[in-house]
Protein backbone atom coordinates (compact mmCIF):
# COMPACT_ATOMS: atom_id res chain seq x y z
CA UNK A 1 0.00 0.00 0.00
CA UNK A 2 1.44 3.23 -1.36
CA UNK A 3 1.06 6.52 1.30
CA UNK A 4 0.05 8.52 -1.83
CA UNK A 5 -3.12 6.36 -1.80
CA UNK A 6 -2.39 5.96 -5.92
CA UNK A 7 -2.21 1.82 -5.64
CA UNK A 8 -5.57 1.92 -4.18
CA UNK A 9 -7.24 3.72 -6.77
CA UNK A 10 -10.15 1.23 -9.06
CA UNK A 11 -8.56 1.25 -12.28
CA UNK A 12 -4.99 1.09 -14.19
CA UNK A 13 -7.01 4.60 -16.40
CA UNK A 14 -7.10 6.30 -12.67
CA UNK A 15 -3.66 5.40 -11.45
CA UNK A 16 -1.86 6.27 -14.68
CA UNK A 17 -3.42 9.65 -14.60
CA UNK A 18 -2.99 10.17 -10.51
CA UNK A 19 0.90 9.13 -11.14
CA UNK A 20 0.84 11.50 -13.99
CA UNK A 21 -1.04 14.67 -12.03
CA UNK A 22 1.87 13.69 -8.66
CA UNK A 23 4.61 13.83 -11.53
CA UNK A 24 2.92 17.82 -12.22
CA UNK A 25 2.73 19.04 -8.83
CA UNK A 26 5.90 17.83 -8.22
CA UNK A 27 8.25 19.35 -10.99
CA UNK A 28 5.59 22.56 -11.25
CA UNK A 29 6.24 22.94 -7.24
CA UNK A 30 9.88 22.68 -7.71
CA UNK A 31 10.16 26.15 -8.66
CA UNK A 32 9.76 25.36 -12.36
CA UNK A 33 6.41 26.74 -13.03
CA UNK A 34 7.16 29.01 -16.19
CA UNK A 35 10.41 27.44 -17.67
CA UNK A 36 10.37 23.88 -17.94
CA UNK A 37 8.53 20.93 -18.73
CA UNK A 38 6.29 20.88 -16.07
CA UNK A 39 2.72 19.85 -17.93
CA UNK A 40 1.77 16.93 -19.56
CA UNK A 41 -0.27 15.52 -22.29
CA UNK A 42 -1.28 12.30 -21.90
CA UNK A 43 -1.94 11.78 -25.70
CA UNK A 44 1.62 12.07 -26.09
CA UNK A 45 2.47 9.21 -24.46
CA UNK A 46 2.90 5.70 -26.96
CA UNK A 47 0.07 3.41 -24.87
CA UNK A 48 -1.77 4.46 -22.42
CA UNK A 49 -4.76 2.77 -20.38
CA UNK A 50 -8.98 3.60 -20.64
CA UNK A 51 -10.72 1.86 -17.63
CA UNK A 52 -8.21 -1.11 -17.18
CA UNK A 53 -7.75 -1.79 -20.92
CA UNK A 54 -4.23 -0.56 -22.98
CA UNK A 55 -4.79 1.60 -26.11
CA UNK A 56 -2.06 2.20 -28.33
CA UNK A 57 -1.06 5.77 -29.32
CA UNK A 58 -0.42 5.55 -33.53
CA UNK A 59 2.02 8.02 -32.62
CA UNK A 60 2.21 9.54 -36.37
CA UNK A 61 5.33 11.57 -36.93
CA UNK A 62 7.16 9.68 -34.67
CA UNK A 63 7.26 9.63 -31.01
CA UNK A 64 7.39 13.26 -29.22
CA UNK A 65 9.99 14.64 -27.55
CA UNK A 66 9.65 14.81 -23.97
CA UNK A 67 6.62 12.94 -24.01
CA UNK A 68 3.96 13.68 -22.27
CA UNK A 69 5.96 17.23 -21.13
CA UNK A 70 4.80 20.07 -22.14
CA UNK A 71 6.54 23.52 -21.52
CA UNK A 72 4.26 26.18 -19.67
CA UNK A 73 3.75 28.99 -22.04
Amino acid sequence: MSSNGISNLPTKQSRQKAKLDLAQSKRQGAGNANRYWNTYDINDLPTKFVGNNIVDNPNIGGLADHRPWKTHI
